[in-house]
């Protein structure tokens, strides 16, 4: 029988984090080569909860000779971040999202399965670090009236 201190060790990461992350395709990943210059790039991912990894694909473009900046980088230094975030009211202002930073694998084949017109080639990011903000609670709290 598992211990209190086991139910709550998920992994990597926490259930709102899962169901988040599951919720939405779209985040930005943020790449560095050997000038270390910083690039982020939109891209879409799959979350595997299974693996706790974010798989990123891409769509063929055939007559292109090189591969695309993020993977030319990744090639150098395999460290990589992606957040995933939104604001769902711009009224009240209260964005949410998660943060994954990790080290990266290329792989050559099996991309396709990851979106319609996807090549074979894809990236896998197996997390070291994760964050998140506003997803269970206000990633800010409401503001206090003034007492005049």
């Amino acid at each position: 029988m598992p211990t209190n201190e086991e139910e709550i060790d998920m992994g990597r990461f926490n259930a709102q984090e899962v169901a988040y992350l599951q919720e939405h395709m779209l985040g930005r990943l943020a790449t560095s080569g050997k000038s270390a210059r910083p690039h982020v790039v939109p891209i879409s991912y799959h979350f595997d909860a299974e693996h706790e990894v974010i798989k990123i694909g891409g769509r063929l473009l055939e007559g292109r000779g090189q591969e695309r900046l993020y993977v030319r980088h990744l090639e150098v230094n395999p460290q990589a971040a992606l957040v995933v975030d939104d604001v769902p009211d711009p009224q009240t202002w209260q964005p949410r999202g998660v943060l994954i930073k990790g080290t990266t694998v290329l792989h050559t084949e099996g991309g396709e399965v990851l979106g319609p017109g996807f090549g074979p080639n894809w990236v896998e990011v197996v997390p070291d670090f994760v964050t998140s903000w506003g997803i269970d609670n206000p990633a800010y709290p409401p503001a206090a009236p003034d007492k005049d």
